[in-house]
């Protein structure tokens, strides 16, 4: 159960990873410019390879957030991948990611907001993973309800 979260999250992220990279083909056209110098561990790295490293974190904190989701279910905290618990568990995400990961970068709630929509951005970004995993969810026999 919990690696099928995994991959379902994982999955999940890496169609809200596509969705950003083909919205300013769209219309969405302003790509917000990170103006300080990507480090890693201490190391400057390329601009190429900051992206790099951030697409992957993203799709590993998609997965992880899927894979908690599991073994919370597997523990009995919640009763089901069902469409409202999902979303429960987006917005707890949102706080999580605004409060939490995205700090540790300068941004998030309680960092650098680049513009007034952000937390707005953040909690819509969230709930389009809590839909999208939802769906992924109820492609696996015995996971739809």
């Amino acid at each position: 159960m919990i690696a099928i979260a995994f991959s379902a999250g994982c999955i999940a992220g890496a169609i809200l990873l596509f969705l950003s990279h083909v919205a300013p083909m769209f219309g969405a056209g302003n790509f917000l410019r990170d103006m300080d110098e990507p480090r890693l561990f201490g190391k400057f790295i390329t601009r190429r390879e900051a992206h790099v490293v951030g697409a992957f974190a993203h799709l590993l904190i998609s997965g992880l957030a899927g894979a908690a989701y599991g073994a919370l279910i597997r523990m009995n905290v919640i009763p089901d991948f069902g469409f409202l618990p999902i979303l429960g568990w987006s917005v707890v995400l949102s706080i999580a990611m605004g409060g939490i990961i995205l700090p540790l970068e300068g941004h998030g709630l309680f960092g650098v907001k680049e513009d007034a929509w952000f937390p707005v951005d953040l909690f819509l970004t969230n709930i389009l993973w809590g839909i999208l995993f939802w769906g992924m969810m109820r492609l696996w026999p015995g996971t739809a309800y």
